[in-house]
């Protein structure tokens, strides 16, 4: 009977708002206002995302749109009353409010034509009611399921008993108890009901499966088909990388983890491993397919390019020799030599003065590592580096030697755990002699010739839906490193004289991305980050070392600062870093030229542009930190996406400079061209600033 009058209802809406456009069919009548009353627990963006109509944008880019008859450049064509459309989103509201609990929902609509100006204003009326909760949960058909299978049957459930009735939570429920056996064996269990049951006179809900499970499968034989036109790769290896055997319960979950194994090796070109249902030889055996092509095992390659370390566009030179199978067992070996020349005189890179030069910045680096990709477990790799480097810095250089012992384990599916010892001999130079740190602070402890061990354990959590181009999802991180535990150790034993500093470092960042709209024009992407460092004990050098400190500014930090130039001390010593920090960013990433084709050789489609704001700056010690020496900046940017990641180029204002004086600190107080605006930043990168 409900129903019945909701379509009585929903037919007389389609005749009354037919009625009233009857009278000007070659009219038309623009959306100016929708809106939602009465709404309380369902939000208005929620309600838009189930209606079809829509309110017409600004005139702005209504006129943009009519300039290029595309959406592009932000343009968006008018919204026109259509009668049976909103007629269907009432209907849609109405199922909306049931799916999520509200069958006692009131919806009234509300059209107000004005014919002089060819406008429409609409609105939605709702009375939501009390809500429907879910009283029981009744699982049948698993009575003679194994202990363990049933028990996963019940954990990790998305809903329970006393949870509001939302439909789309029950199908996800079903999904998950359809995994549960298909990933225990029972890739043919069948569901004889899923039914939610509402109860009038309670106004709650029921929800009842019913399975029926069929046999239970295992993987049957494993065979592993090479491209004979490449390398091979010993089976052995193979079959270490994977996570079932032969004869154990199939599990689709495992199959989709071990193509993920050995994907990871980076040895193969392509890794596919598919159920070869078309030949068991037994009723409950499925046999196993592996395609695999390797890549050559070894290359040199010559290296010219571009990044963004340090947070400072750089030209890359260099030279690296990789072997991804050295010792037959996909060991990975890889050594470099690079350069990366940020102030890009290329005059200067051979003079004799050069390491004195305060504008020429760069750092040249020869490595050498070795991965063992199985370690413990199929999931863990260890890894050995040995570096050299020099990096030249506008105030010092450091030449250092360092040594570094790694692992890095996939925990779960989007979670993995690093844990690596570093031994770093070092003997940074100032370029004025005695350092203005040992003015500043009265203390020993930057430039002097030093031995440091560094162990640092970081977790991370990435749960973004694209590396290069996230539009939705998070990345978090958290480090916790210490300084000094072995050379504080093993002094005595090992008779070592140079100095070393004791710490602990710690560094949170936490990344976030939304995409309102579900089409990829407008991201929005927000980032965190903070980090603190501690001398404790008698430590003999009284900082961190250079290059466990924190910096600011540049071009993956504070974009209205150069890199390393923001920070709250003297400028003289901002270059040598701090041991805190505090640093946003806030961006808006804009696909205006979606659907614009092609100018020449240029995709338009490809040019994105970006609006942000940046805050953050770094302390000399955790105790220094106060809000009003945070740096703000403001800025906009062109991004390119390539197949590596996005090209970039930013143009970054001070919002708020906390080294101006009282007065002329805020945007506000200054002139907009000759100070603000003459006063701001290029920069250049490669992908994301984050």
């Amino acid at each position: 009977m409900k129903r019945l009058l909701l379509l009585i209802k929903l037919g007389f809406l389609v005749c009354f708002s037919a009625g009233l456009m009857a009278q000007s069919l070659e009219e038309k009548y623009e959306v100016v206002d929708l809106c939602f009353k009465g709404n309380k627990e369902l939000s208005d963006g929620k309600l838009l995302n189930v209606v079809r109509t829509r309110e017409t944008p600004w005139v702005v880019w209504k006129w943009i749109y009519s300039l290029f008859g595309k959406e592009i450049l932000g343009g968006q064509k008018p919204e026109y009353f259509d009668p049976v459309v909103f007629a269907s989103d009432y209907y849609n509201i109405k199922r909306f409010y049931e799916d999520n609990g509200f069958f006692q929902a009131k919806i009234d609509s509300i059209i107000l034509l004005d014919k002089s100006k060819r406008e429409v204003r609409l609105e939605f009326k709702i009375v939501e009611g009390k809500r429907s909760f879910i009283d029981t949960i009744n699982i049948y058909g698993i009575e003679a399921l194994p202990e363990d299978v049933a028990k996963n049957l019940f954990k990790d459930r998305i809903i329970n008993v006393g949870d509001p009735f939302i439909q789309e939570n029950v199908e996800q429920e079903l999904k998950r108890l359809i995994s549960v056996f298909a990933n225990s064996g029972y890739i043919d269990v069948k569901v004889k009901t899923a039914d939610a049951q509402y109860y009038a006179s309670t106004n709650n809900f029921s929800i009842i499966f019913v399975f029926e499970p069929g046999e239970r499968y295992t993987f049957g034989e494993i065979k592993i088909q090479q491209d004979t036109a490449y390398p091979q790769i010993s089976p052995k290896v193979v079959l270490r990388h994977i996570d079932f055997k032969v004869g154990e319960y199939y599990s689709e979950e495992k199959k989709i983890a071990s193509e993920r194994n050995l994907n990871r090796l980076g040895i193969f070109e392509v890794a596919r491993i598919e159920s070869d249902i078309s030949n068991m030889q037994t009723y409950t055996q499925i046999p196993i397919r592996m395609i695999l092509r390797t890549r050559d095992f070894q290359e040199l390659t010559p290296e010219i390019g571009i990044n963004d370390e340090n947070n400072a566009f750089n030209v890359l030179f260099g030279v690296g020799y990789n072997h991804r199978n050295i010792f037959g067992g996909a060991e990975f070996f890889s050594t470099h030599i690079r350069t990366n020349l940020h102030s890009l005189k290329f005059s200067k890179l051979f003079k004799s003065n050069m390491l004195k030069d305060s504008s020429f910045v760069s750092k040249t680096e020869l490595s050498m590592q070795f991965v063992l990709p199985y370690f413990i477990n199929n999931k863990t790799n260890l890894s050995i580096a040995l570096t050299a480097m020099l990096d030249k810095q506008p105030l010092y250089y450091l030449p250092s030697l360092g040594f570094r012992l790694g692992t890095q384990s996939q925990t779960a599916t989007y979670t993995k755990l690093f844990i690596d010892w570093n031994l770093q001999i070092s003997d940074p130079k100032s370029l004025n002699g005695e350092t203005s740190t040992i003015v500043y602070r009265g203390a020993r402890g930057t430039f002097e010739k030093q031995f440091n061990s560094f162990v640092a354990i970081t977790l991370q959590r990435d749960k973004r839906n694209d590396f290069f181009y996230p539009s939705e999802g998070i990345f978090q991180s958290v480090t916790i490193e210490e300084g000094g535990i072995f050379p504080r150790v093993f002094k005595g034993l090992l008779k070592l004289e140079l100095p070393y500093s004791q710490y602990v470092k710690v560094a949170l960042s936490g990344q976030w991305y939304w995409d309102p709209g579900k089409k990829r024009d407008l991201i929005w992407a927000l980032r965190l980050r903070a980090g603190s460092a501690i001398l404790y004990g008698n430590s003999p050098l009284k900082n961190i070392p250079l290059t466990q400190r924190f910096y600011s500014g540049g071009s993956g930090s504070v974009r209205g600062w150069k890199a390393r130039e923001l920070g709250a001390m003297s400028s003289v010593i901002r270059g040598e870093g701090g041991r805190a920090l505090v640093e946003g960013n806030l961006e808006s990433r804009w696909n205006f030229l979606k659907g614009a084709g092609s100018l020449w050789f240029i995709d338009l489609e490809k040019l994105s542009m970006v609006f942000f704001y940046d805050c953050g700056t770094i302390w000399l010690d955790p105790k220094d930190i106060r809000a009003s020496d945070i740096g703000m900046a403001i800025g906009f940017g062109l991004r390119y996406n390539t197949v590596a990641g996005p090209v970039r180029i930013d143009f970054g204002m001070k919002l708020y400079d906390p080294d101006a004086q009282a007065g002329n600190r805020w945007i506000t107080q200054r002139r907009f061209f000759p100070e603000t605006f003459k006063g701001g930043v290029i920069h250049l990168g490669v992908g994301h600033t984050f």
